[in-house]
């Protein structure tokens, strides 16, 4: 088994066959073919069953992937680790990111970072929910992932450190009439109209958990998280969404109002019980010194 193996064996997940592959790899399929083929020889299992359409997975070959993209990981780091000495820290971090924490925290996270290790790079993989998130660093696609839901366990292979907490609040076109003196209620909400993300997200269980508590209604139903705020600022109706957005609301001319029993995100950061690239601690070190504040929205930055 060698480097070579496991990485023409990964394009092929990645690829989701030997052709596509090896075109990604800049390699003659035969060549890409016949390392896969000794790999399975040296291990003793099929790795892949071939159909018409492509390649997938045995059962061996899905338990391989993760170890397979972590032996590649560790042999980044061996060689980050001998050529960074004296210098500076280097390297590319694949993180998981959830669409309200890509606003923040990571917002201010990554402003540290390029301003403290400028040669660090992040590659950010969109997830729009907790599990997808774990699912990632799980399979070891990505190392690290930021993200924000409701507290309960992870699986026992997976470290969190948690940051803080976001509370769920009301983002309101400028002109609402909704109080933004003292939280609002059910009461105060009768007849508005709802800007929502698909049901799964904890937004959406305090959306309709807010509408069945009054007679509010759904105006859209949209996927794309940043699609919302606009919407409110053209007055299409409300939202609720994480107090990650309320800066930024603020800024664009809405109103911000805050909730009398809103539902709260832990926000963690997660990785495999492994040893990180140094890159990746570098991140996991920052994150871990900075003095956030009850609402990690609300971090209030001595170095804007």
């Amino acid at each position: 088994m060698d480097t070579r193996q496991l990485t023409y064996f990964l394009g092929v997940v990645t690829h989701g066959g030997f052709g596509r592959a090896a075109s990604q790899l800049h390699v003659s399929q035969p060549a890409l073919s016949q390392a896969v083929a000794a790999l399975e020889r040296d291990l003793g299992v099929p790795l892949f069953h071939r159909v018409p359409s492509g390649a997938r997975l045995t059962d061996a070959g899905a338990a391989l992937v993760p170890m397979a993209r972590q032996v590649l990981r560790d042999l980044a780091v061996a060689r980050t680790a001998t050529r960074s000495v004296g210098i500076d820290h280097t390297g590319r971090i694949d993180l998981a990111l959830m669409p309200s924490q890509s606003v923040e925290p990571f917002t201010r996270l990554t402003r540290h970072l390029s301003r403290r290790y400028p040669e660090i790079t992040i590659n950010a993989l969109a997830t729009f929910g907790r599990d997808d998130s774990v699912a990632l660093v799980l399979s070891g696609a990505c190392e690290l992932g930021l993200v924000g839901a409701l507290a309960r366990p992870y699986p026992p292979t997976i470290v969190r450190h948690t940051l803080g907490q976001q509370e769920m609040v009301l983002i309101a076109p400028a002109d609402s009439e909704l109080p933004a003196d003292h939280p609002i209620g059910p009461g105060d909400l009768d007849g508005q109209r709802l800007v929502v993300s698909p049901p799964g997200s904890v937004m959406r269980q305090m959306a309709d958990q807010l509408t069945y508590e009054s007679t509010m209604t759904i105006a859209i139903e949209v996927e794309h998280r940043s699609a919302i705020l606009p919407l409110v600022l053209d007055g299409v109706g409300i939202a609720v969404l994480s107090s990650a957005w309320a800066d930024l609301a603020r800024r664009a001319g809405a109103k911000v109002c805050s909730l009398q029993e809103p539902m709260r995100l832990q926000v963690d950061l997660i990785h495999r019980r492994t040893r990180l690239t140094p890159a990746a601690q570098a991140l996991l070190d920052l994150a871990l010194s900075l003095d956030w504040p009850a609402d990690i929205s609300d971090f209030d930055d001595p170095h804007p």
